[in-house]
């Protein structure tokens, strides 16, 4: 894993280069609090867990809240040194499909799940 690569990364894309649709949206307002101890362990390998590549969303439910069946995010170098973890009863893992993500040099998707988060939107 290259840790300054993707801290550096991170740290360049903008809000701009998020998705707007509310799901996501709402998810970038909420995860942070609500998950910091998976923020926390994100970061030590340089991802911002504000900045998903892709959620998987479900509907909101009638108790004002909203599962994710996954946030997913990009970490530049190999994969070989990661390894699967729970943290807060979310498991962190690598991703076995994702979106294209057109990017020229080594990195892998890890995702994380499930996630359940208050809809404010």
């Amino acid at each position: 894993m290259d840790i300054e690569k993707t801290k550096m990364c991170y740290k360049q894309l903008s809000s701009r280069d998020l998705c707007n649709c509310e799901y996501c949206q709402n998810y970038i307002r909420e995860i942070k609090t609500t998950y910091s101890k998976v923020s926390e362990y994100l970061f030590s390998f340089g991802v911002d867990i504000e900045k998903p590549l892709e959620t998987i969303p479900l509907e909101p439910d009638e108790k004002g809240n909203i599962e994710y069946l996954s946030a997913q995010y990009i970490i530049w170098g190999k994969s070989k040194d990661f390894v699967k973890t729970t943290i807060e009863s979310v498991t962190v893992d690598i991703a076995k499909s994702h979106p294209e993500t057109q990017i020229g040099v080594e990195h892998f998707v890890i995702e994380i799940y499930p996630i359940e988060l208050k809809w404010v939107m």
